[in-house]
């Protein structure tokens, strides 16, 4: 019993070692990988419902600067809610991502009763920044059964 303790110990390390020293080798072999997310600024608000459920974003850009509206459709009045759940931008394409969707929202102080069982559709206005040249922006929003509305921006750079 204790030999195949001792064994499995020895594995261990020797697997450890392994790892960490694999970890050493690729430490600065990664800096050309794109860093997405990075340099985006975003402010996201929730407005009135401007736009009808099953439109599309509308998105306008001005330089650096989209500017995406919409209305997405969320489950319970008490439980749900619209939210930015991704922007990212990838530099070495120029191109702007963003996802809106509709959201589990319990922080609510949803007491014992639960959730209410309705639909609701929530406005939102999202102004995301970016520091370099855009070529393609693409907003997506995701509503509580699946329905999927976007809107993408080609040919910006030119």
């Amino acid at each position: 019993m204790r030999i195949v303790l001792l064994v499995c110990c020895m594995q261990r390390r020797t697997m450890l070692a392994g790892a960490t020293t694999g970890v050493a080798l690729t430490a600065g072999c990664l800096g050309w990988l794109p860093v997405v997310g990075s340099s985006v600024r975003t402010d996201f608000e929730r407005t009135s419902t401007d736009l009808a459920v099953d439109d599309d974003p509308a998105v306008s850009v001005d330089g650096e600067t989209v500017t995406a509206r919409g209305t997405v459709q969320y489950g319970s009045s008490e439980c749900g809610t619209v939210e930015l759940a991704h922007a990212g931008f990838e530099g070495s394409q120029n191109r702007l991502d963003l996802l809106v969707v509709a959201a589990d929202d319990r922080t609510g102080g949803v007491g014992l009763g639960g959730c209410t069982d309705d639909l609701v559709a929530g406005g939102y206005r999202l102004e995301a920044t970016v520091s370099g040249r855009l070529r393609r922006v693409s907003v997506t929003e995701h509503h509580v059964f699946g329905e999927t509305y976007s809107t993408t921006v080609d040919g910006l750079d030119g």
